[in-house]
């Protein structure tokens, strides 16, 4: 039947999962929802071509040709313009475009951006890996929606691949395509990021003399942290000597590390420790343990070497022959 939902008689709720046509108090159609920030005519196909029932295509934007090739074959779907179209015979329900609705693109950003970031660093971190986005979605704990953003612009500039499941033509998954160009891109977008740091000065003599006071301070206060710099990066490859160690803490932390340590105020120095205030503190969950000292993931190490000086360079190249990036 053809209905108009202009009546208070039909009512329809989209949920990220489910969306349920209710009439007359009465739920009549329930749909599976898959939802897509900009569906293409291709997209469109692949949907119509995997022939799956009771299921709805959610959309910010589309093509014209898109929604026309839905509307052909009977695909419902749901527009952010307000436009409805549900084939669910007997039910069929047509609502269009909202009258002067202008949906804006979603907001460009870039994929190294502090929460986008986490995307690129998890496929370096990954490199042989191709999780679907939403597998990745849950890895790094961000919305679908932005793991789609951010990996359609990595797609777009040719640092990763955006390609079909094999298996299930509804997921998309995410290949990273060149693990060096990627790394590099990641460099020049945080190269000018600045982050809070202090130096104290801990009664240690030398890195090891540090490191004991670090970990012993995190026993009993335990909080997160993670040995960057080159004092991390001599735990994954010693290519240069670290005289002093940077740590990296939450922003909050710091008045709690510095009254653990009995921190003094310094200059950097042999034994001295620099706590930096990590801008995404998701970053501290991807410390691994080295002798049960929390280190740095490999991309972070590099990229605190490349910012640290000429004698740090050294370190950063031994990172990424190491990961083969």
């Amino acid at each position: 039947m053809q209905l108009n939902d202009d009546h208070d008689r039909l009512k329809f709720d989209l949920g990220r999962r489910r969306a349920v046509l209710v009439m007359d108090g009465a739920r009549v159609a329930t749909f599976d929802v898959e939802r897509i920030d900009v569906l293409t005519a291709e997209q469109a196909e692949r949907l119509v071509a995997d022939g799956a029932d009771r299921r709805l295509v959610a959309f910010e934007r589309s093509s014209p040709q898109a929604r026309e090739l839905l509307r052909s074959r009977g695909f419902s779907y749901a527009a952010a313009d307000g436009e409805l179209f549900i084939h669910d015979p007997p039910v069929h329900v047509e609502r269009p475009p909202r009258r002067g609705q202008v949906v804006p693109p979603p907001a460009p950003s870039s994929p190294f951006a502090i929460r986008s970031s986490r995307v690129p660093r998890w496929l370096l971190l990954h490199a042989d890996e191709r999780p679907s986005l939403g597998e990745l979605a849950e890895t790094v704990e961000l919305s679908e929606a932005m793991v789609s953003r951010t990996a359609r612009v990595l797609s777009e500039d040719g640092l990763a691949a955006i390609e079909p499941d094999p298996d299930d033509a509804r997921r998309r998954r995410l290949r990273l395509r060149d693990a060096g160009s990627m790394l590099d891109a990641f460099e020049r977008a945080t190269a000018a990021r600045r982050t809070r740091r202090m130096t104290w000065d801990v009664g240690a003599r030398d890195v090891s003399g540090a490191i004991d006071r670090i970990q012993a301070a995190a026993d009993r206060i335990g909080l997160p942290y993670a040995v960057g710099g080159l004092a991390g990066a001599a735990f994954v490859r010693r290519a240069v000597e670290p005289a002093e160690v940077d740590i990296w803490i939450r922003r909050d932390d710091p008045g709690l590390w510095g009254e653990e340590l009995m921190a003094v105020p310094a200059r950097p120095g042999p034994g001295r420790i620099t706590a930096r205030l990590i801008p995404d503190p998701f970053v501290l969950s991807l410390a691994t343990s080295h002798d049960g000292v929390p280190v740095a993931d490999p991309v972070q190490l590099y990229l605190d070497c490349r910012l640290a000086g000429e004698r740090a360079l050294e370190a950063a190249e031994a990172i990424r022959a190491e990961m083969d990036w």
